[in-house]
């Protein structure tokens, strides 16, 4: 048991080449190492029953595409596996390996975007500067519950 994806999501990770979905699945393992330091909270789920992810919006970015979807569910995957409760959720953790994820592919690009700060939104320190990027993740229980999560990256640009 665990995260369910919606049938368009399953779909779409179907489409992708195997080979292109194992390599984003090995970014997904290496984001899943930074979330077990960044310790973001699980919520158990009900024997039997597997929450829907139902959003997974960064701004300005917007939906993952197919790739970082996999990295995304690779490493969250990872990092509930890695604190001893595979059943379990982590709408933090979705938030932080949407951001994550997302730098991970932006360094495969050129020279890599450094985030100075990664985190709950609400922890988010005073006067920081840089760019700034929020994800947020929408788990629904079968139940009819809604947990979100906001995490935000702040961002130094490349060369500054």
């Amino acid at each position: 048991m665990g995260l369910r994806l919606s049938p368009e999501a399953v779909s779409a990770l179907a489409r992708l080449e195997p080979e292109v979905r194992a390599g984003a699945e090995a970014i997904g393992f290496a984001v899943a190492a930074q979330l077990g330091r960044l310790r973001p909270g699980l919520t158990a789920t009900e024997a039997g029953t597997e929450p829907l992810l139902s959003s997974l919006a960064m701004a300005p970015e917007g939906e993952p595409d197919p790739v970082s979807l996999a990295a995304i569910v690779a490493a969250h995957n990872g990092y509930v596996r890695g604190r001893g409760d595979a059943g379990a959720v982590s709408a933090g953790a979705l938030a932080l390996a949407r951001l994550l994820v997302w730098g991970q592919r932006a360094a495969m690009l050129g020279p890599a975007p450094r985030i100075t700060w990664i985190g709950p939104e609400p922890r988010r320190p005073e006067g920081a500067e840089g760019m700034t990027f929020t994800a947020e993740a929408v788990v629904e229980s079968e139940g009819g519950g809604r947990r979100r999560a906001r995490a935000v990256a702040i961002v130094e640009r490349p060369g500054a």
